[in-house]
């Protein structure tokens, strides 16, 4: 155990704590005073006709009510387990608190997560009382051994002993509060929500500078418990860790999931030991390059935890890539029999989770290898070219298949397309050039701008500073404010509007892609013209889908999941400068009859025809 860890860890600094703890409450006065604008006439004439002490009490309940009305909902309960089911981990989670003079926990629940949490949620308007939980992610108890684990669950500990989480939550409500206010359209807003705009935007960055670095020194407190708890050395592996599977399921693995794609329909069985595998198997080099380049890494204003590099330097430890070994991992010391059962599950839903968009892209490379045959009615001969090479480099992700895209990109300069396609690929390889490649791109066609400035986001948030970070979100803020007008009124479009059915090839993979989708009843794919508020006129690719309310129930899918599945359907087969929108009816709703009649009479939009009785027992209105 080194020096820095024996030593008695100094608690978060007192002015910044003050600080931060003074501008919390004035936050959570000013957001409940502006909600409270809107019962001052109420008040007053309270206090008119009933008297003073009338309109106090009133007075004092609304503020409470509004207080209470205005919290952020809470995270959803975890599963918890039980002391009998994992006897070694709650053995292991009492010596812990013992060392670290840690209060009693509410609960330990497995989440399915590469991380680890200490979460303080619930009590009486986020102040008072509340329930500590130990969250556990099974991936993180995979890729960790014994002794590594317990030194990340004492850091968890740590929080909880330091009441790290009392203020902490209550940063959380107060930031979750205004930054709807500071996002917010001001086209939209309400003279309350003016004013709350003009608050959020005069205090919050500070807030947030302030709250980042109390998080930070937090971390660094909790490190220092978990080394003196455990070890240090323990701490620094496991950290490592994490930022080498990090760097891998960004870059390495990316690769190798597209290599199984185009070899198999069906997604891995056992994607974490997939991960765990890849790990182990990556060079020394290679794990030291991308340690060396996560200690690069800027700082971010919304960085709660410092870099490895400054967490390994506090507790005297060096980074270096960990051992890799067959030996029983953490999950199998910690859970016993319960191990198996929990991790195949994890797996299997990872699985069932990608298994619909994974089939589409696998049916789609399948038809792309299979070249531009006049028979193969699978495939876009307009587009094949590129979409092959995209496919190769995806793949491969070879300097020879990135030099084929950049040769097809110099051959077609006024191809925004190709353009595109080459700036996505150095994108990938985290390559700075990759972001005036994009805009290069954009600048061809303006409608690439949302998804381009969505790609060149997340290069930055790896590599960019603070000010690229700012511009890029304001240019794709902007751009997306362009397809707003797009969305209004769009079945009333879908009704009177020219449409035309998807290409055949695009229909072949689509049919097959949903196959196995069970919840939905019936759908149709159409494209269709339609221009901004700006004059800018796109494609629209947009998937009617009518869904059965009792089997998605039954699958456990709910409707953000299906639109989700589905909208990734049409950018996986359409460019993206072309824009994908999905609409859902429940079978339990009444279907528009004037617009199936339409659907009716455009062949080829129709993808799977309905299989149980549209607008029977049901309250027709023929109203959109």
């Amino acid at each position: 155990m080194s020096t820095a860890a024996q030593d008695h860890p100094a608690a978060p600094s007192p002015g910044p704590r003050a600080a931060l703890a003074f501008m919390a409450v004035l936050a959570e006065l000013s957001f409940v005073g502006a909600s409270m604008l809107a019962w001052a006439p109420l008040i007053l004439l309270q206090a008119i006709f009933l008297g003073p002490t009338v309109a106090t009490v009133v007075g004092i309940a609304f503020v409470l009510g509004t207080w209470w009305v205005v919290q952020p909902p809470a995270p959803p309960a975890p599963v918890l387990l039980h002391r009998e089911q994992a006897p070694a981990l709650f053995a292991a989670l009492d010596a812990l608190r013992e060392r670290l003079d840690a209060p009693p926990l509410h609960g330990v629940a497995l989440v399915e997560e590469l991380n680890a949490a200490a979460r303080l949620s619930g009590g009486f308007l986020s102040l008072v009382g509340g329930r500590r939980t130990l969250l556990l992610g099974v991936p993180l108890l995979r890729l960790l051994g014994p002794q590594e684990a317990l030194a990340v669950i004492a850091h968890e500990l740590g929080h909880f002993s330091r009441h790290h989480g009392r203020l902490g939550h209550w940063i959380y409500i107060v930031r979750a509060k205004w930054d709807v206010y500071l996002d917010s359209d001001p086209a939209h807003d309400s003279g309350i929500d003016r004013l709350r705009r003009w608050i959020a935007s005069a205090f919050l960055p500070r807030f947030i500078r302030l709250s980042m670095q109390r998080s930070r020194a937090c971390e660094f407190e909790a490190d220092a418990l978990a080394a003196r708890a455990c070890d240090a050395t323990s701490l620094v592996q496991s950290l490592a860790r994490l930022e080498l599977a990090d760097a891998l399921m960004r870059d390495g693995l990316r690769t190798r999931l597209h290599e199984l794609q185009a070899a198999s329909i069906h997604p891995p069985a056992a994607f974490w030991d997939l991960v765990a595998d890849s790990l182990r198997d990556e060079p020394a080099a290679r794990q030291a390059a991308a340690l060396e380049a996560g200690s690069r890494r800027p700082a971010r204003r919304n960085d709660s935890h410092p870099p490895l590099a400054e967490r390994a330097d506090a507790l005297g430890e060096p980074v270096a890539p960990p051992s890799w070994t067959d030996a029983p991992c953490a999950g199998e010391s910690l859970l016993g029999p319960l191990w198996r059962e929990t991790f195949d599950g994890a797996n299997a839903r990872w699985s069932e989770q990608i298994a619909p968009a994974w089939r589409l892209r696998h049916l789609h490379l399948a038809a792309l290898r299979a070249g531009p045959d006049p028979a193969n009615t699978a495939i876009d001969p307009r587009q094949y070219t590129l979409q092959r090479l995209q496919a190769d480099d995806e793949i491969a992700a070879s300097e020879q298949s990135l030099a084929a895209l950049r040769q097809h990109a110099q051959s077609q300069p006024d191809d925004a397309p190709a353009q595109y396609a080459l700036g996505l690929a150095l994108l990938a390889r985290e390559r700075p050039e990759g972001i005036e490649q994009v805009r290069v791109a954009i600048r061809l066609d303006r409608r690439f701008a949302v998804a381009g400035y969505g790609a060149i986001l997340s290069q930055l948030e790896l590599h960019g500073s603070e000010a690229e970070l700012s511009e890029f979100t304001r240019r794709r803020a902007l751009a997306a404010e362009k397809l707003e007008s797009l969305d209004t009124g769009l079945w009333q479009h879908l009704l009177k509007e020219e449409l035309a059915a998807p290409p055949p090839w695009a229909r072949a993979l689509l049919l097959e892609a949903i196959a196995e989708d069970r919840a939905l009843d019936a759908c149709w794919v159409l494209r269709t013209e339609r221009s901004n508020d700006a004059g800018q006129r796109f494609t629209l690719n947009i998937f009617v889908a009518r869904v059965c309310h009792d089997l998605m129930a039954a699958d456990e899918v709910d409707e953000d999941l299906l639109a989700a599945r589905y909208g990734s359907y049409l950018r996986t087969l359409f460019p993206h400068n072309e824009l994908a929108r999905v609409l859902l009816r429940f079978d339990t709703e009444v279907f528009h009859p004037p617009l199936l009649e339409r659907f009716a009479r455009l062949p080829g939009c129709e993808i799977r025809r309905p299989t149980r009785p549209i607008n029977v027992d049901v309250v027709r209105i023929d109203s959109l």
